[in-house]
């Protein structure tokens, strides 16, 4: 999804960096956060009145604030405030790892606002695997944005600049390492971006919970391991039996899954909406679970009909459990009914 072409989206920026007329010795300090959805008509009117030629083809604030609505979907629309003042605001555009725009209030921003805006676009980008971002800026903003690390690139736009900054270190080996094998395995570099999912890490502390219907050991996080059992335990009190199919698995035991996969003749694009890439998938923070129930074919869409699996959309909640692939998930990956993820714990 994106917002519109816009060349001149750090033009406040230059504004407010050209003419700073606040305390540099301010500490108070800058509040990151992404919008509220409750914010989109303010933040709409500030767009229109602020960034005209960022919505030049938007007529109306109704319109902009539909676009608006996308971007909080994604967090990708983050507030800057101090003292629960805006002091600004930077909108991205994950599909193109792009910022669209940037816009600070002189009289409230600080000199750290859009550096803490900044820091946080590419942190979030950075989380769904993506490797670089860019944005167009005047070229009064040009020093400014090489002090982040960003760095011209050729474009044959002559009234902006394009500026781009790699988000991988060079020293990120792991990061390579995951790179070289995606790669190797057919998928796409945008992969994370398109499909919304998040670089998962590996979990450092495991513990056992016991072993799957396939006689393996199977491990969890400390916290996840405590509810998983108190969630398998309250299930057996009232008649219902979970077993597990599934708990941790190492981003390389993840690409042997694949690559095994492709070896049986599939497609990758087949593969993937039945498997997360190598990197991105849940097990790897050793916190989330495949399940199935006695007589039920494991990795099963028929999971979902049975009674194993109405007790878990009653009652999965409660011990912090959540379905995270439901039907037409935004991942493009297939219904996973068998498939819960601990969160965290709700109010009981």
């Amino acid at each position: 999804m994106a917002l519109g072409a816009c060349a001149d989206s750090l033009a406040s920026l230059k504004g407010i960096l050209a003419n700073w007329h606040i305390d540099q010795s301010m500490n108070t300090p800058n509040i990151i956060r992404p919008a509220r959805r409750a914010e989109i008509p303010t933040l709409a009117e500030l767009i229109q009145r602020q960034l005209p030629d960022m919505m030049a083809s938007e007529a109306a604030v109704d319109s902009i604030g539909a676009r608006l609505g996308d971007l909080i979907d994604d967090s990708a629309l983050l507030l800057a405030t101090i003292e629960n003042r805006l002091a600004g605001m930077i909108l991205l555009d994950i599909d193109q790892q792009r910022i669209i725009a940037c816009f600070l209030d002189p009289k409230v921003a600080s000199s750290e606002t859009p550096k803490s805006l900044f820091a946080t676009a590419e942190s979030l980008l950075s989380q769904f695997g993506a490797r670089w971002i860019e944005c167009s800026s005047k070229p009064q903003v040009q020093r400014f944005m090489e002090s982040l690390g960003y760095q011209h690139q050729e474009s044959p736009n002559t009234t902006s600049l394009l500026m781009r900054k790699a988000l991988v270190s060079p020293d990120d080996k792991q990061s390579e390492s995951l790179f070289e094998t995606l790669a190797d395995l057919g998928i796409p570099e945008n992969y994370g971006t398109t499909r919304r999912l998040k670089r998962i890490p590996e979990a450092r502390l495991l513990v056992p919970i016991g072993r799957d219907i396939f006689d393996r050991d199977q491990k969890l996080t400390p916290a996840a391991a405590t509810a998983w059992n108190q969630l398998q335990n309250a299930a057996a009190q009232q008649g219902i039996t979970l077993q597990l199919v599934s708990a941790f698995r190492s981003i390389a035991y993840q690409a042997s899954l694949i690559r095994r996969k492709l070896e049986n003749g599939q497609d990758i694009d087949k593969v993937l909406r039945v498997s997360a890439a190598p990197g991105f998938s849940e097990h790897h923070g050793g916190q989330a679970v495949d399940l199935t129930a006695p007589g039920l074919k494991p990795l099963d869409e028929s999971f979902a009909e049975s009674k194993a699996y109405a007790w878990l959309k009653s009652n999965a909640g409660i011990y912090g459990f959540k379905e995270t692939f439901p039907v037409n998930n935004r991942h493009g990956i297939n219904w996973e009914p068998w498939h819960w993820r601990f969160h965290n714990r709700a109010a009981r």
